[in-house]
């Protein structure tokens, strides 16, 4: 086990290291032959040539590009992820904030999903081929079918605006509610039931489509342990499936979904960036986009390895967690 989670850190720290270049070459290299450089950036649209080529002096951005990648991921290694010249400030202390803004997104779209699917998905197993299974797999189409992209701003505008302003569907209400705040965040140690109400609905948008997936997948997975032998033994010898899936199929159904879990955490990161900009959430994904559009580019490259970071180890942590559960796995 111990080589194993070994090699998993390994494997993560090579990923991280390919992520941070692949980012220096994008935000850096391309931005200073295409003439955007950040030292035209942070000298303002006047300066002339003279006072752009002294910023650049004092960047280090004058330096040949390998001395820069090298001082880079030197940096990085010492957890700087450089300063912001735009919002006079060390990136770290941009991404730190946004970084609990989109853990608790993710967080709480993972509760959802699982909290959807893991039921829906054993009810459709257990009753495959009647009315509960057909109308599941319904509702499961339609998941899938809606974008993230028009599912978010359609659930801020139903339930959120709507709402403040007297409305909801077709209906006038008496007076305006706020049932969902349209945007903003609230951390979890100020008011967890602030927390909470601000981030139910943009976690609705990215849980609805991976729900839906997981509901297929726990279906095919419990149909698929009802053909096993060992559950045909224990349903003959009268053990109540209630039993039968927390005992037996549980454990054998468990890797797999943490496995997929690890895989769709990495895609909820990604999938983050629409979904806080539609909520105005203060996330990695927001400072990122936010970076871009400003041509920040030490905090859209330091946003980028950072989100890496974060996603890289996430990914470890479920590896290793599904090598302890399923020692098979433990290649």
């Amino acid at each position: 086990m111990k080589r194993y989670i070994a090699k998993r850190i390994g494997a993560g720290f090579i990923q991280v290291i390919l992520v941070s270049t692949i980012a220096w070459v994008l935000f850096f290299l391309i931005a200073d032959v295409t003439g955007a450089s950040p030292a035209a950036r942070v000298a303002g649209k006047n300066a002339s040539p003279a006072v752009i080529h002294q910023v650049s002096e004092q960047l280090g951005t004058s330096r040949p590009y390998i001395v820069q990648y090298l001082n880079y991921m030197w940096n990085l290694l010492h957890g700087d992820f450089g300063y912001s010249y735009f919002q006079h400030r060390s990136v770290i202390s941009i991404l730190l904030p946004a970084l609990e803004t989109t853990a608790s997104l993710v967080l709480v779209a993972v509760i959802l999903w699982l909290a959807i699917s893991i039921p829906f998905g054993l009810l459709a197993g257990l009753r495959a081929g009647g009315v509960t299974d057909y109308s599941i797999r319904v509702l499961v189409v339609l998941g899938i079918s809606v974008p993230v992209f028009l599912l978010a701003p359609m659930l801020n505008y139903l339930f959120a605006y709507q709402p403040a302003v007297g409305k909801f569907l077709f209906f006038t209400l008496p007076e305006p509610v706020t049932i969902f705040p349209v945007d903003g965040y609230v951390s979890i140690t100020t008011n967890p039931a602030e927390w909470l109400r601000h981030l139910i609905l943009p976690a609705m948008s990215i849980a609805c489509i991976t729900a839906a997936l997981y509901v297929r997948y726990i279906r095919a997975l419990t149909m698929e342990n009802l053909g096993q032998d060992y559950v045909r033994t224990a349903l003959a010898k009268g053990v109540r499936r209630r039993r039968l899936i927390g005992a037996h199929m549980s454990k054998n159904m468990a890797p797999i979904v943490v496995t997929l879990i690890g895989l769709d955490v990495g895609v909820a990161l990604g999938g983050v960036l629409f979904v806080e900009n539609v909520f105005a959430l203060p996330g990695l994904g927001y400072v990122t986009y936010q970076a871009i559009t400003n041509l920040d580019y030490a905090v859209a490259s330091g946003a980028i390895t950072f989100a890496a970071i974060v996603a890289v180890t996430m990914n470890t942590l479920i590896d290793i967690a599904q090598g302890a559960l399923d020692p098979r796995t433990r290649t």
